[in-house]
Parts: structure tokens; sequence; C-alpha cells
């Protein structure tokens, strides 16, 4: 079973194949910024379909071979979840290849680096506006079990909060993990870990995984964004305030 995996949700662009268990190909790309481009723009929409190309050849593979299409459905930026997602629509219509949503704080919490003895997982997003995006993840010997569902909060009540529920060591994950070090390490009394990197190399292999865990949810028709909190209006538009990205 080959699966295309997809992330969009922040700056850090990627895509990954999957042949069966074996990781075939993976691609990462930094948000590309352009002088014409407003402050916080990312060139997504020029180049994820490349990004595609490049990673289907890398795997030895194309999209016709695919058994499956991944992709994360936010939170994050509203204007890369949308790029992802309608690109997602776009390449699986007309064809039967089925394709799944998953959460980019769930394929951040199952992508934690393993055996560093943290019995917990909290995967972490900048949300601006002096917010977090966060969830609470339990390891047990066979998953991850949710304990704290997807939200956009105040970053240190939220530290709080982990270290309250987690009875053990806690691993932060995520693009929101260097921003934030410091007041981790004061709310959580020293018990956390922060995953060094970040976000690691990407999401998209993760968002691969999940996505043929739950390959018998497919359903293209009610793929959508998965904001938690809405876009801002101004000036009668849609102004992206959503993880760094637009």
């Amino acid at each position: 079973m080959k699966v295309l995996g997809l992330d969009t949700s922040t700056a850090r662009l990627s895509a990954a194949v999957l042949d069966g268990d074996r990781v075939a190909a993976e691609c990462v790309r930094e948000s590309a910024r352009a002088d014409h481009r407003r402050p916080g723009r990312s060139n997504h929409a020029e180049a994820l379909l490349p990004l595609i190309d490049d990673v289907l050849r890398s795997a030895g593979t194309d999209f016709a071979s695919l058994s499956l299409l991944g992709v994360a459905v936010g939170p994050g930026s509203f204007t890369g979840l949308r790029i992802g997602i309608s690109t997602a629509k776009g390449l699986v219509y007309g064809s039967e290849t089925p394709v799944v949503g998953v959460r980019t704080l769930e394929a951040l919490a199952h992508g934690a680096p393993p055996g560093d003895g943290a019995s917990f997982v909290c995967p972490l997003m900048d949300a601006r506006k002096g917010e977090v995006y966060a969830a609470l993840y339990r390891r047990t010997a066979t998953a991850l079990e949710r304990l704290m569902e997807d939200c956009a909060t105040e970053p240190e009540s939220l530290f709080r909060q982990v270290d309250a529920m987690a009875e053990g060591p806690c691993l932060f994950v995520g693009s929101g993990v260097e921003a934030y070090a410091g007041l981790i390490a004061r709310c959580t009394r020293g018990r956390a870990r922060v995953a060094p990197g970040g976000d690691g190399p990407s999401t998209a292999v993760s968002v691969a995984r999940i996505a043929r865990r739950k390959s018998s949810s497919a359903d293209a028709a009610s793929l959508a964004p998965f904001y938690i909190r809405p876009p801002d209006a101004a000036a009668g538009r849609l102004v992206d305030k959503g993880a760094g990205v637009g």
C-alpha cells in the first residue's frame, strides 16, 4: 500500500510517501517569501505541486500508483490549510484514490522522537495573538491516548494544566516549542522535556501513517479545515492570523 502524506499547516511544507511500512521518500521545503508578498505570506500555492512531483519521483512512483492520500487539516495557517486541502481534493477528483484528513497536532504527537522516556506528549504550535495550539497525549505500549482535545489557549495556563495532568515527564514537540522553552521549564517545575529542532524533519510521514490507519473513514466530500478558532475578518475579507504562514 502506497500512501502520500501532505502537510501545509505551517511554514514548513512537507510531503512523504509510504510504501508499506517503509518511508520511500520525504521532501521538506521551508516557506519562501518574496519582496512583493505581504509579511507572513508564503509561497505554498506555487510550491506544493512541484514538491509532490519531487517526492513521487524520489519514491519511484506516480500518483496513479497510490492507494491513499493523507492531508493535514489543522490547526495551523488558515491559508496554508486551504491550499493543502483544495490541492488534495483536486488530485483525487475523478479518480478512485481515497483521501483522509489528519489533525496537525495528532501528527506532531505521533512524530515525537521515541526512546526519550517521556510518558506524555504535548504537541505545540504558535497560534499568534498570544496563544498556542496544543493537545496532550499519554503514551501507551501500543498507541497514543488523547487526554486533552485540541485547543487554542494562553501558553502559561496551558503549561500549568499539562503539568497538573501529566503524571510523569512530558515531551513538548512542534513549532511553538522554541519560543516558549523557558516558560515551559518554569511552569512544569523542570519536569518537561523539549524536543530539539521543534517540528523535526516534517510531519508528513506521520500524516501518511495516521491516514493509513484511518483509511476506512476516507471521504473527500467532507474534507474541511479544522481551524479551532475562526479566521479574523477585516475590511470585508479574511486576514490570515494562523501559525505564522499565510
